[in-house]
């Protein structure tokens, strides 16, 4: 079964497509899967794309957990704090750092982020008032249009990558045009502290493990490690 038609959309793009895969439970992962720009997909219940995805590792069969995504790159599960936080690339502005809250998974479906009715960015190639303004407006509000707002957003964007927990309350992610890494905790349920580290060099990947940090460096396909106190 095809995903996409590709008659209709002039636009595809295979890096649009999201893929971070991470362990739910023993028998469940979670798999993002972007929209491939094909917008209309993100809002469209019997679509896949710009959705999170629960899947059963032993029959196969997956339940939509959120939608209205365009290309989630970074995902954490912290079952401790009972949430998934995802970073996602916005259009030309608007990546973000978004929240789901398990308890809303297991009380309602269809937890829906926005894209591409609600964006902080804008079109690439679009005029405002034209005809992809018509389709997909971009507002610049999530909860005024029944959405979920994002935790962050940045204008311009930074390229966000991978989301990784550090200790508690403590988080890090990467970016690869801003070619930074970016500490900051969370309290409330909102981004607070937040603080730039330049690295120099396209940050795709991190992990965290026995107090080190470990970069996946684009530039020069290489590996770094950085000790966290």
């Amino acid at each position: 079964k095809k995903c996409i038609n590709f008659d209709s959309v002039p636009e595809f793009e295979f890096h649009q497509s999201g893929g971070r895969i991470v362990k739910f439970d023993e028998n469940h992962i979670l798999l993002t899967v972007g929209d491939y720009r094909d917008r209309s997909l993100a809002q469209k219940k019997d679509s896949i794309n710009g959705k999170t995805i629960k899947i059963n590792i032993n029959n196969k069969n997956f339940e939509i957990i959120s939608m209205g995504h365009r290309n989630q790159q970074g995902m954490f599960l912290d079952k401790t704090n009972g949430l998934i936080l995802q970073t996602e690339h916005g259009p030309k502005g608007g990546d973000e750092i978004n929240i789901i809250e398990l308890e809303k998974i297991e009380n309602q479906k269809y937890l829906n982020y926005g894209w591409p009715i609600s964006s902080y960015g804008e079109h690439y190639r679009g005029e405002k008032g034209g005809e992809k303004y018509k389709k997909f407006p971009l507002h610049k509000s999530h909860s005024q249009f029944g959405f979920i707002e994002p935790l962050k957003y940045f204008v311009p964007s930074i390229g966000i990558s991978e989301i990784e927990n550090l200790k508690g309350n403590k988080y890090v992610f990467g970016s690869m045009r801003d070619k930074s890494l970016y500490f900051f905790a969370l309290k409330n349920k909102k981004v607070v502290n937040i603080q730039r580290v330049s690295v120099g060099e396209r940050v795709r990947d991190i992990k965290f493990e026995n107090n080190k940090l470990y970069l996946f460096l684009e530039n020069t396909a290489s590996l770094g490690i950085i000790e966290i106190n």
